[in-house]
Formats: C-alpha cells, sequence, structure tokens
C-alpha cells in the first residue's frame, strides 16, 4: 500500500473548538474551515504544505484504493477527508492510538507529549496567531508559519510511526486500530429521534418530579456542602473519602457523593424514604446520564448518521473505553437508548455476545475443570452455586435465585468479600434486589471459594506475579509472559506495571502494592491482578474474532467489552451471515486450546434483543 501521512490545520475560536465541542460537532458544524493540510506522500518524500486554494483539488485526484493513511488522533483527520472531502482511504493507523499502548494508558499521548517522550522539541505551530482568524485574514509570514509547523508535525508524525513498531506495537493490531478508526470515519449508523425524544422527556418528568416531592432547590443538590447539610439533618453521618494529595503532602478528604461510592449506594437502600430520595436526586441531577445520552444521539442524528467514537485501549486492560463525550461502551442491554440505534435502510445488525467469557477464561487459567466440564456440557453456570446457596433445586425461571448465583460467580471470582457482596445483592446489579443477612453473605462468599479452589490457588499465583512484576523478572505465567514491569498477552500487547510500588499509607499506616492508572493510583492485590488479566485475555478473544470477521468482508459498526455489532445485509443470505460471525466468535484460540466458548445472537433493525 501507498503511505501517505497527514495533518490538518483548521479554523477555531473562542466559543469554536474542540474544547467546547464534539470532535463529530466540531467537524460537521457550518463553521468548520479546514485552513489547509501537511501530506507527506510517501517515506522518502518531504512533507508538504496545501492550504485550502489547492487541497481539495488534489485530494480528489489522488487514488486512495491503496492509501495507507497514518495521523495523530485519526478520528479527528479521517472524519475530515471523509465528511467534507470524500476521501475513504483504504487504511487507517493512529499514533495517538498506539502510543496508548505502547507508553501506557497512565500517560498523555497528545503530540506534543509523544514527541516529548521521543525526544522532539515542542510543536512549532503558532496556534495564538491563527485563533479566530480565517486563511484569508492571516498575513503571509503566519501562514507559513503555520505551513511549517504543519509540515514538521507529519514529519514527526511518521517518525514516531516508526518508533512505536520498532517499540513493539503489535503488527495484527494496526487492523484493529483501522476498524475502531472506520467506526468513527465512516459512519453508517440511525437514530429513531422520536425515541429519544421520549426518553429524554421522561427523564426530565422524572427528574422535576423527585425535585418537588422533595422541596429542595437543584442548586441544592448540586452542591457538596448543601447537600451534606441536607443529610446531616436527616441524622445522616457523612463517609470521606481521598480526593488526592495537597502541595503539603497531606491527602484531601473529601465526601463520598460519587455515584460509584460505596457510601451514596447505601443511601440509595436507606430506611428513611426521604434520605433515599435525596441521594436518588442527587444523583439524576448531577449525572442524568440517559437524559445527557438521548441529547448527544438526538442532535447527532440530525447532522447526519452516527459515528461510534471508541478509544483503542483506553482502559488499562487494553479494551476499548468511551470517547468523544458518548460512551458507546455504556449502552445498557435492553436500554432505550440501545433500541433507538437503527442500521441503515436495507441493511440489519447482527448482536453478538461471547457467553460469560470471563468466567470461562478464569476457570481454564486457574485449571478449575470442574467448571470447565459444565461448560462444556451446556449446563447453566450461575444454577449449580445458586442450588447449593438456598438448598433446593434452582431453575432459569427462578430469577431472583438464579441472579444470586449469578453474582457469586462473575464477582467472587475476584475475590469478593462478604460487605461488598451483600451491599452488591441490594442494589441487584446480576437480577432483582436482594435482601442479604451478614451471615448470607457470608455463606455466598465461603461457598464460591470452598467450590473454587483452583480460582482461589489462582489468586495466591497473581500475589507471587505482583513481587516478579516489581522486580523486572521475565516470567511465562500460562498464556501471559512476563518481562520488566509488563505483562504481555497472547497477541503481544502489554499491560503495563511498571509504576508497581510498595505503598505506606500516612495516616492509617496501611501497607500495599499499588499502580498509576489514568485517574490516579490504585491498590494491587493478587484477586485485582487476575481480574485484570482475565478481562485483558478475553478482550484477545473477542479482538481475534474481530479479525475473523473482517477478513470475511463483513464490517463491525460498534463493539463493547464482550460483544460485536456487525452490519448484515437485508437479505435472504442474512441468517448465514450471522452463523458465520458467530462461528467466528467462537474458534478456539491455539493459546487456549480446549476451551469451550459460546455465544449468543440476535439480528434486527436496532441494537437491541
Amino acid at each position: 500500500m501507498r503511505l501517505v501521512v497527514l495533518d490538518f490545520e483548521t479554523f477555531f475560536s473562542q466559543d469554536y473548538s474542540l474544547s467546547k465541542l464534539s470532535t463529530e460537532n466540531y467537524i460537521r458544524d457550518p463553521r468548520f474551515e479546514a485552513h489547509g493540510a501537511a501530506v507527506k506522500w510517501g517515506p522518502d518524500e518531504p512533507a508538504r504544505w496545501y492550504d485550502e486554494r489547492f487541497l481539495r483539488e488534489i485530494l480528489k485526484n489522488e487514488d486512495w484504493s491503496d492509501a495507507y493513511v497514518i495521523c495523530h488522533h485519526t478520528q479527528f483527520d479521517g472524519f475530515i477527508l471523509s465528511h467534507h472531502y470524500d476521501v475513504h482511504p483504504r487504511y487507517l493507523a493512529c499514533t495517538l492510538s498506539m502510543a496508548r499502548l505502547v507508553m501506557g494508558n497512565h500517560l498523555p499521548v497528545s503530540l506534543d507529549a509523544v514527541r516529548d517522550h521521543y525526544g522532539f522539541p515542542k510543536k512549532r505551530t503558532p496556534y495564538h496567531l491563527f485563533k479566530g482568524k480565517h486563511w484569508t485574514e492571516l498575513d503571509q509570514v503566519t501562514q507559513e508559519a503555520i505551513a511549517q509547523g504543519a509540515c514538521d508535525e507529519v514529519e514527526s508524525v511518521w517518525t514516531i510511526f516508526k518508533r512505536l513498531m520498532d517499540d513493539g506495537f503489535p503488527r495484527g493490531e494496526l487492523d484493529i486500530i483501522d476498524e475502531t478508526c472506520k467506526m468513527f470515519t465512516e459512519p453508517v449508523l440511525r437514530a429513531d429521534t422520536d425515541l429519544l425524544a421520549a426518553l429524554w422527556e421522561s427523564e426530565d418528568k422524572k427528574k422535576k418530579e423527585q425535585l418537588a416531592s422533595l422541596d429542595v432547590r437543584e442548586a441544592d443538590l448540586q452542591s457538596a456542602d448543601k447537600f451534606k447539610a441536607l443529610l446531616e439533618k436527616e441524622g445522616i453521618e457523612i463517609e470521606y473519602k481521598h480526593g488526592g494529595e495537597r502541595k503539603n503532602g497531606k491527602a484531601e478528604l473529601i465526601p463520598a457523593f460519587a455515584k460509584t461510592d460505596d457510601f451514596m449506594r447505601e443511601l440509595l437502600e436507606h430506611d428513611n424514604p426521604r434520605v433515599q430520595a435525596l441521594a436518588s436526586a442527587r444523583l439524576g441531577v448531577k449525572s442524568t446520564l440517559l437524559q445527557t445520552r438521548a441529547e448527544t444521539l438526538g442532535w447527532m442524528a440530525s447532522r447526519g448518521a452516527l459515528p461510534v467514537y471508541l478509544r483503542y485501549a483506553g482502559a488499562h486492560t487494553t479494551r476499548w473505553s468511551g470517547g468523544d463525550r458518548c460512551n458507546w461502551q455504556n449502552f445498557k442491554r435492553g436500554s432505550a437508548i440501545r433500541q433507538a440505534i437503527m442500521a441503515p435502510e436495507g441493511w440489519l445488525l447482527g448482536v453478538i455476545d461471547l457467553s460469560q467469557i470471563e468466567c470461562r477464561i478464569l476457570d481454564y487459567v486457574a485449571g478449575q475443570e470442574d467448571e470447565l466440564e459444565k461448560f462444556r456440557n451446556g449446563q447453566d453456570p450461575y444454577i449449580g452455586i445458586a442450588s447449593q446457596f438456598y438448598n433446593r433445586p434452582i431453575t432459569k425461571t427462578d430469577a431472583l435465585e438464579r441472579g444470586t448465583g449469578k453474582q457469586a460467580i462473575l464477582s467472587c471470582g475476584y475475590g469478593c468479600g462478604p460487605a461488598k457482596f451483600q451491599k452488591t445483592a441490594a442494589l441487584g446489579i446480576y437480577g432483582p434486589p436482594v435482601k442479604l443477612a451478614t451471615n448470607e453473605a457470608e455463606k455466598a462468599v465461603r461457598l464460591y471459594r470452598e467450590t473454587h479452589k483452583a480460582v482461589v490457588g489462582y489468586w495466591r499465583e497473581a500475589d507471587a506475579a505482583i513481587v516478579k512484576l516489581a522486580n523486572k523478572e521475565t516470567y511465562q505465567w500460562g498464556p501471559l509472559r512476563l518481562c520488566n514491569g509488563k505483562i504481555y498477552l497472547p497477541n503481544g500487547a502489554p499491560l503495563d506495571y511498571t509504576t508497581l510500588e510498595f505503598y505506606t499509607d500516612r495516616e492509617s499506616h496501611e501497607q500495599y502494592w499499588r499502580v498509576r492508572k489514568r485517574h490516579g493510583w490504585t491498590k494491587l492485590y493478587g484477586a485485582k491482578l487476575v481480574e485484570n488479566v482475565v478481562q485483558a485475555l478475553a478482550r484477545v478473544v473477542l479482538s481475534d474474532a474481530m479479525l475473523r470477521i473482517r477478513q470475511q468482508g463483513f464490517r463491525i459498526v460498534t463493539c463493547s467489552h464482550d460483544e460485536l455489532v456487525v452490519l448484515i445485509e437485508a437479505n435472504g443470505h442474512s441468517s448465514e451471515v450471522l452463523n458465520l460471525c458467530m462461528e467466528a466468535m467462537k474458534q478456539e484460540p491455539t493459546w487456549l486450546p480446549g476451551i469451550p466458548l459460546d455465544c449468543e445472537a440476535t439480528i434486527g433493525e436496532r441494537y437491541s434483543k
């Protein structure tokens, strides 16, 4: 393929910039204007600048059918190419995505940050000189400075691409990046805007009803101090958490008011109905998740097809994460949001998800053969342990009891303790909410550990692996290889633990291993490391299936942790195509010989089951 390295420079202003708008909105906005682009037409050609007067004609006359286009943040430059110039390269590569995997996603990966990592000086493009100015308003000196800066960026992107490959970026993952970028740059999905509008109005009504019943103002709920006063008035003792370290080195404590904090979850289940309502209203006002998503997708659909923005290797486990102010990784199954997303006319969406993939991989790498045999025999993995817990036969129709079994299998495999098990059961995450006494939660955890001794033993192996990681040892651990503080997956991708350190808390004097993540430090222990590697291996199973489906000529339009959504033409062969994709999902990896994989699938016009 023919190499092309490219970088656009575009108009921006105080109220029109990527800091104010999503990438999709910025590029589709009527104010969008390309000043021009720097292009490197091959590895031995110097980068050249083309302003908009010449760029459109040059891009139009190029043959892009064999072009290998490399950019830094390719969703941005690639979407400009497709949306404004009708240019559709055969292959897309992205040095920002590559850097996230090679350098570690706990580090910034802007072009300046990656340039600094590889010893380049800072970018020379004089953004401050052309903010709020159109190309024709700029003097020749400024125009030349923009051109030189863009050419310098393009040359650095090419060098960075080569360095990232030399530093171990897996070649097979380039195809995954191409597929990920094209989910955004070549959008096809539609939205049912009437359904999204109805969802927005329903959530808005619910929020207003909550506020009215409480006789409090929205500002009282948004303010941490005022919300704290409301709770204290109801006799609630506020719990606090570490909010980071101040300059003097002392930990700052802040109220645990986040949606993910156990304290807020407990308030949602409080015996006092007013406390429940306050907590619910606080979370509704602060997040309004469904409203925000419905509004984002609705406006996006008004501008065209829905571009799916996924951050390649956005999670530490190399899984994708959401981006561009819309987290496609977290659209709940069965939700109205999913139902509002539709295939283009004449096409269907094949929604295929791996069945209990993490559970199967965990049992396999731990050597829990009795559980693997149940999977091979097609047995429900949750019913057996639920029947033992309730001391009577449980079936799939026993939703509450089966949910307890499902929670035991899926959460206890990563070391969940009784207190967390009890809280999670009450929230109804794995099925209908279940009120468990402390001794019942202890029984569930004990039952899992007694029936999964190989898994418990695997946690101990992981404890030893943490020490080996800290010592930068080289070590083969099943399908994983430890080397220089990193864990290498079967596809060659690394999990970065080079920041691992043994830490002593200044206040509690508690000692533990911790590792740096994107949002700060997090504890690391055996069961947690097991969770990391199992999820990473599950991602490799999914992405390998993605490559097989791609090689058969079918397009994947979005994905989540254990699910691929394939675009299938609506004709008499749709079911056959779906079956081919399912076989690709179930194919046994060479590095997990004998593992019993399975999947479920549906096909229809909407992204729902």
